[in-house]
């Protein structure tokens, strides 16, 4: 089966072939064993009128650093045995085992060392018990998975081969829109396919990768990928590695012209933590994030959407220790513009923990600089945040009463007043803001709400259409809402 690049909310798709996966990730190809084949079968994108002559050289150059892979794995038949044995036994017969079952799933490498490392994505080769590579000359070997990250889909293999033509890496920081490549992979078990199109986009994030943590940073191609393609490499003009295939985005499972892949430098940076230890150490700063929307920024002064906005801090994060505050937006990260929540996590994980960077934030009016030092990325998701607060009242939709003595137990520091939101209008503007019963509001714009007089009093300052900030502690943390009063 091949490995499909995977499809996330709009059917984002992996992009390798797996018999065992059924993720919405490039779903899974369930086909029957293909002839192994490794005619090329260029494709030119329907907006190129003439190939450049320089697609026969790249591709000649290209093609021999990219490898097919072929996972197996061998299912689990405890289950299915035991109820078979039951039923049997119920009619008194002696149960009879089933046969080992097997799933094949089938991706794409990218050698990067002479001495047998490759690339490929984590999801082709997750779930494996034998992996096999068959290079462009046609030689099998065995592979050994020497790690695999699966916040951002880099896994490195090894194979124990001789002569091997690693890819020639190219930078994709420098790489532009609007730059013709070429896409290199086994899609639909077609081995060693070459299509043509152009960067489409950079810097895209498709929430692909389902992990809090994920980083998503992708190079966006119309260049044909398919079922299979996943792990294999994109490769510009002069035949430099400038990513790692990895999602399509489709309805059907099939390319659409719209594929996606990691830039190279942050997979080989990712390669290098496994190869060296097998386990990535990345760069953690502690905020939960979101974009800036026109009523975000309106609701804080800002004079255009810009920026990102920390939502919520994690408890003993270097965020917390660097002084970061909820509601607080980052405007630049080491000088460097942000503008997506990915940005700041793209930059992040590049970096290695314990390397102090710059942050400048907008907060209050006043553009802020803080600098924080960057701790190590926890193994498991640090599950408690930081104290956090969301909005309400007449002219917004809502009803609230004072807190009683056990709900101001429940708020975190700094917060020890609110008030409680007992109901929400429907369609009101609070319970457009996403307000629920049961919320606290702890602030409104920053200025804390100790009780029931207060918030209306907050509340009387807004005209009509102006756009508020609250915020809202709930069990999971402190949120932030942002409503247009009526």
């Amino acid at each position: 089966m091949q490995e499909q690049p995977r499809p996330a909310s709009r059917r984002w798709a992996r992009p390798h072939s797996r018999r065992f996966l059924s993720l919405a990730v490039i779903a899974a190809l369930f086909l029957p064993p293909a002839a192994e084949s490794s005619a090329q079968t260029p494709q030119t994108p329907a907006h190129a009128q003439t190939a450049p002559p320089n697609f026969v050289q790249a591709a000649s150059r290209i093609v021999p650093a990219v490898v097919a892979v072929s996972c197996r794995r061998v299912l689990s038949s405890y289950d299915w045995n035991r109820y078979r044995e039951l039923k049997q036994r119920d009619r008194g017969r002696e149960p009879q085992p089933l046969p080992e079952l097997q799933q094949r799933s089938t991706g794409s490498g990218l050698i990067i060392s002479a001495d047998g490392y490759l690339l490929t994505n984590t999801h082709v080769v997750e779930f494996a018990d034998k992996i096999t590579v068959t290079l462009h000359d046609q030689r099998t070997f065995p592979a050994q998975l020497i790690g695999a990250d699966p916040l951002s889909e880099i896994a490195v293999l090894k194979i124990a081969a001789a002569q091997l033509q690693p890819a020639a890496l190219g930078n994709s920081q420098t790489t532009q829109v609007g730059e013709w490549v070429l896409a290199v992979g086994n899609p639909l078990e077609l081995r060693f396919t070459v299509t043509a199109g152009i960067v489409s986009a950079k810097g895209r994030q498709l929430n692909v990768i389902q992990e809090n943590f994920g980083v998503e940073h992708f190079l966006q191609t119309d260049a044909a990928i398919n079922p299979g393609n996943s792990g294999g490499g994109l490769f510009n003009l002069n035949g430099e590695a400038i990513g790692v295939i990895t999602a399509i985005a489709t309805e059907t499972g099939y390319d659409v012209g719209l594929g996606f892949a990691v830039p190279i430098s942050l997979a080989m940076r990712i390669a290098g933590d496994l190869m060296r230890t097998g386990k990535v150490a990345r760069g953690y700063l502690g905020v939960v994030l979101r974009p800036v929307q026109e009523l975000e920024a309106r609701a804080l002064g800002l004079a255009a959407p810009t920026g990102v906005f920390i939502d919520d801090l994690y408890e003993d994060s270097p965020a917390l220790a660097a002084g970061l505050q909820p509601a607080d937006v980052i405007l630049r990260l080491d000088g460097m513009p942000v503008t997506q929540t990915n940005d700041v996590q793209a930059i992040i994980a590049a970096l290695k923990p314990g390397t102090l960077i710059t942050l400048e934030i907008f907060r209050e009016q006043r553009v802020l600089k803080v600098h924080a030092r960057l701790g190590e990325l926890p193994a498991s998701e640090p599950l408690a945040l930081a104290p956090a607060p969301r909005p309400a009242f007449v002219n917004v939709g809502i009803s609230a009463e004072n807190l009683s003595a056990l709900d101001e137990l429940s708020l975190k520091q700094p917060w020890r007043h609110g008030v409680k939101v007992t109901a929400v209008a429907r369609y009101s503007p609070a319970e457009q803001a996403g307000l629920l019963s049961d919320d606290i509001i702890v602030a409104v714009n920053r200025k804390p709400v100790p009780n029931t007089e207060e918030l209306a009093k907050q509340l009387r300052r807004f005209a009509p259409g102006a756009a508020v900030m609250l915020a809202v502690s709930r069990a999971a943390g402190l949120y932030h809402l942002f409503l247009e009063v009526y």
